[in-house]
């Protein structure tokens, strides 16, 4: 169902899907749409409503004005233009669907694609103690957030991602990421990692963070600015990489083990 609300003024909305069980004190995954795709669209491509319907937590996507969010730092479309207020809005979004569903504030985790992925990273810098952890694909921090709370994350792109590449002004989208997890993991005071492979995904987790924190980077070999799906799909702009290595898969496993 949408929900309406006002902040700063604009009416706002987000979809707000309830998990099947109906129970209270769930999680609440909040999920941020990429540049130029609806969040019903982004609902049926990035695989979270999944979870909602196993019943494991209550999922939101929020609306972007013109489907673009001001991630601030020149990004991105109508929303830049417009001044819009988005980490209100975010933040708005999680007080009003953790009442709606009677979900559990301690576990409220944040996802973002693309511009909604540098929407994430604003958003965390600016309410550091909202979210117990967050996940993006195809977007990288567009500024350091000094003295920022640690917060558990995930950070991912394919190695053939343009957009990466290209914001960061970097030789390699890979090459983006990795120099945004290493400060992040270095502003986290990380000690330890350990490195998986799944199909085209390789996973390296960073332990031992302050806070009882994680650090991940997740790598796809050969996969663009499109996201990663467990089997081939009508929805828009996706890879399928196995279910192992789907962008959902990897984020839920990550996220809902963190609690503020």
């Amino acid at each position: 169902m949408q929900r309406d609300l006002t902040v700063d003024g604009t009416k706002r909305s987000y979809l707000a899907v309830r998990a099947s069980s109906k129970r209270t004190g769930l999680p609440l995954l909040v999920v941020l749409h990429g540049r130029g795709i609806t969040a019903r669209q982004e609902s049926a491509r990035t695989g979270f409503l999944a979870y909602a319907q196993r019943g494991l937590a209550n999922v939101v996507y929020p609306m972007g004005i013109g489907q673009s969010w001001n991630a601030e730092h020149g990004c991105c479309g109508l929303a830049v233009k417009e001044g819009a207020h988005d980490t209100a809005f975010v933040t708005s979004v999680v007080g009003d669907a953790t009442r709606y569903f009677g979900a559990d504030s301690r576990r409220v985790y944040l996802v973002g694609y693309s511009n909604g992925g540098r929407l994430a990273f604003t958003e965390v810098c600016e309410h550091p103690g909202l979210f117990a952890a967050m996940a993006t694909y195809g977007s990288v921090p567009s500024v350091t957030c000094p003295g920022r709370k640690p917060i558990s994350a995930l950070i991912s792109s394919g190695t053939d991602d343009p957009i990466v590449r290209s914001v960061h002004s970097s030789p390699s989208s890979a090459a983006a990421v990795e120099s945004a997890v290493t400060q992040w993991r270095t502003q986290s005071q990380c000690t330890a990692s350990n490195t998986t492979g799944t199909g085209p995904l390789k996973l390296t987790t960073w332990t031992g963070c302050a806070g009882g924190t994680e650090v991940a980077q997740g790598i796809y070999q050969g996969l663009t600015h499109y996201w990663p799906v467990a089997t081939k799909t009508s929805a828009p702009y996706t890879t399928p990489v196995g279910p192992q290595a789907a962008a959902a898969t990897v984020m839920w496993n990550f996220l809902s083990r963190h609690t503020l």
